[in-house]
């Protein structure tokens, strides 16, 4: 059987994965050609889920195809969001930045980030709330767990963690990830589940969220009736339509008590902002603000766009 031809977009893909850092002028000509990329990923990710649906009558060769296609998406998704933010970062010479790049949030403002019944991990109220929105095929966002978790530590029950779905187009099994996360939720094992499709992440079949669903205690038939429940697609959907809102359509993106922190960024990023809301937080509470009601009153005033 013979081989498909490498298209375009694929070639584009491969240009764009990890390298030397791009001088201005690339940077100024990835932004140029940013809204194109998207669209060939929106292309790519056709294309993925017709091989998925093809793959049980093919052979190895192309099962293999797939499998570069699949990691080619992946390198460009995650090399845009970095030059994406190096744009942000490096305006071009002789240009003056008047703000921040248009359609994404200002790291200087704060939103009013709603939790609504998103999971929370930590105290149901705390000094600070990281609201993130994730996706369980990206690999940046599966990077960052392990900060999360040292943040967890670190700061216990001063920082809590809301979680919102973004599982994005070119990734196939980022949505029935998704599903299977909320199914669990619905036994009360959320984020046991979402922990597993973290430390899987290259293993999100439907067979192994029943296994999962089963080595959690869960009721697998239940569960997989929710799984098919379409509330929970419409939860997860109204999850990416809040995050699209306020700009964060990129994986994985955080507001630490509504202000913008954009990606799988270092520990040292995380405790800076986290240490500056904490003291915010901390003359809230010294005036007499309730724990309980710090979150509201800090975003009362926040953004509702970006």
């Amino acid at each position: 059987m013979s081989r498909l031809a490498t298209p375009s977009w694929m070639l584009l893909a491969l240009a764009l994965l990890p390298g030397c850092r791009p001088s201005h002028a690339e940077l100024q000509a990835v932004q140029a050609q940013l809204g194109e990329i998207q669209a060939q990923q929106q292309e790519l990710s056709a294309q993925v889920q017709l091989l998925a649906q093809r793959e049980a009558g093919r052979d190895d060769a192309e099962r293999f195809e797939r499998s570069e296609l699949e990691e080619a998406l992946i390198g460009v998704a995650g090399r845009v969001a970095k030059l994406e933010e190096q744009l942000e970062r490096e305006p071009a010479r002789g240009v003056r930045q008047v703000g921040p790049q248009a359609g994404r949030p200002d790291p200087a403002a704060v939103y009013k980030v709603e939790v609504g019944d998103a999971p929370i991990r930590g105290p149901q109220h705390a000094l600070v709330t990281i609201v993130m929105w994730t996706d369980y095929q990206c690999p940046y966002c599966s990077r960052v767990q392990a900060t999360l978790a040292e943040l967890e530590k670190e700061y216990g029950r001063s920082v809590r963690f809301v979680h919102k779905h973004n599982p994005l187009g070119f990734h196939a099994r980022a949505m029935p990830a998704a599903l299977a996360a909320e199914a669990a939720g619905r036994q009360g094992k959320f984020w046991e589940m979402h922990d597993r499709l973290f430390g899987h992440q290259k293993e999100l079949t439907d067979q192994n969220f029943r296994k999962w669903a089963k080595k959690l205690g869960l009721k697998v038939g239940r569960f997989e009736r929710d799984l098919d429940d379409p509330e929970l697609r419409a939860r997860i959907e109204r999850d990416q339509a809040q995050g699209n809102t306020l700009g964060a359509r990129g994986t994985p993106a955080f507001f630490i008590n509504g202000r913008f922190l954009s990606g799988a960024q270092p520990l040292e990023s995380f405790r800076a902002l986290i240490d500056e809301e904490l003291a915010r937080a901390q003359r809230l509470v010294d005036r007499g603000v309730p724990l309980r009601e710090v979150y509201t009153v800090t975003i009362a005033e926040g953004r509702t766009e970006s």
